[in-house]
């Protein structure tokens, strides 16, 4: 999505050996409809929104 958000511990998924956190359960159940999708995605943006 481009942005920061802030992550509930208590909703999290390990992933190729790679822990997640989502911010509610209703998005990680969305992210869960398309988790390679969702990462891919996740990955391409991260480098801007560190700047």
């Amino acid at each position: 999505m481009g942005r920061i958000a802030k992550a509930d511990p208590t909703v999290w998924k390990i992933v190729e050996g790679k822990l997640y956190l989502n911010c509610s359960q209703s998005i990680k159940r969305k992210w869960e409809e398309d988790i390679q999708g969702y990462i891919e995605k996740a990955n391409k943006n991260w480098p801007s929104v560190l700047k």
